[in-house]
């Protein structure tokens, strides 16, 4: 070995010797505490998200019968008084796509020329939240308003669009033709 390479490894352990590391069993241990910690959290988290929603779909209907829930996202207030059909609001994981039936639902819906509500909500690739709701209108028309607010990542804002010819695209909701995106 060379004078070099020994007074370079003498050096690293000067550096390294004051360095005081835990025991393997006690960096698991910590590690442990913070994944309970985090399950912990997110099972409370889910809890509230449930009773909140189940107070949010129980109060409407207690007070109004079985009128439609209140507008979503910058919905005017006439289109989803008008809505006749429901095709669900559906929070989506990554990677997952909507179910066959809610796209069948709201197909069903468009072509029948029936006012109709779809909503889902999808991650980015760094999980925050992107709202989506599609409302068919009586004339075949379908406004599609998407809330990025939460993406910490991008832009921030709420657009509205109005397509028409609805397709399906790798299970989600495509078109064969939109307006612009207008601030909404």
């Amino acid at each position: 070995m060379s004078a070099r390479i020994r007074e370079a490894i003498a050096a690293l352990d000067h550096d390294t010797a004051a360095l005081r590391l835990a025991p393997p069993a006690q960096v698991r241990a910590r590690g442990e505490t913070l994944r309970r910690r985090r399950a912990a959290g997110g099972v409370a988290a889910a809890t509230v998200l449930a009773v909140a929603g189940v107070f949010a779909a129980v109060s409407p209907t207690a007070e109004r019968g079985t009128n439609p829930p209140p507008p979503a996202i910058g919905a005017s207030a006439a289109v989803t008084a008008a809505v006749e059909v429901d095709c669900g609001s559906h929070v989506l994981r990554q990677s997952e796509r909507l179910p066959d039936t809610a796209i069948a639902c709201f197909l069903d819906a468009v072509g029948a020329r029936r006012p109709a509500r779809l909503a889902e909500t999808w991650p980015t690739i760094e999980g925050d939240p992107i709202h989506t709701v599609y409302v068919a209108e009586a004339d075949g028309a379908v406004q599609v308003t998407i809330d990025s607010r939460q993406d910490r990542f991008g832009v921030p804002r709420i657009t509205r669009r109005t397509c028409t010819g609805p397709v399906v695209e790798h299970r989600r909701i495509g078109f064969t033709q939109c307006s612009s995106p207008e601030a909404a």
